[in-house]
This record gives C-alpha cells, sequence and structure tokens, in this order.
C-alpha cells in the first residue's frame, strides 16, 4: 500500500459505468474507500516480483549472516514480517 502519503498525486482517469459500479460495489463490501481499494488493486498489480522464501528452504551462508549483524537496527516487526531478514540476522 502506500507508504509516503506525501508522494501521492491526484489523477483522472476514464473507465465504463459497469466497471465502476462493480469497483464500487467491491469496495463496500470490504469496508474500504473506493480510493484505497483501486489503490490496493494497482499496487498488487505492479508490486516488484519478490520471491517469499520458505526459512526451511533458505540458509545464508556465513558471510551473509555477518553482513546482517552490522546492517544495524532494524525494527523487530518489519524483521517478523520478512523471513528474509529472520534468516540473515540469525533469529
Amino acid at each position: 500500500m502506500i507508504t509516503d502519503m506525501d508522494t501521492t498525486i491526484q489523477t483522472g482517469i476514464r473507465i465504463s459505468r459497469t466497471l465502476y459500479d462493480r469497483l464500487k460495489r467491491n469496495a463496500k463490501r470490504e469496508k474500504r474507500s473506493l480510493n484505497n481499494y483501486i489503490t490496493g488493486i494497482l499496487e498488487s498489480a505492479t508490486a516488484p516480483a519478490i520471491p517469499r522464501l520458505v526459512r526451511s528452504e533458505y540458509e545464508p551462508d556465513d558471510e551473509l549472516r555477518e553482513l546482517g549483524r552490522v546492517i544495524g537496527d532494524i525494527p523487530a516487526e518489519k524483521i517478523e514480517r520478512d523471513p528474509r531478514l529472520k534468516s540473515i540476522l540469525g533469529q
């Protein structure tokens, strides 16, 4: 989702009434604003392909672990959400 509200812009697009109605219904069903719903769809469709690693299938070497120790402070919630960081940091 949008991470830096200062970088958002307002734009206009042309879509069919049928598509608009369907998007509006789906947003309402998910209890989200239409803007938030469409932004989420666009974010998902354009997100970079970062492979999700299964920790049991990925074991970093000692050099990568050492790099993880010198990186500095990384918020615990970020580490918890990213199995690669957990593995690199030896957690």
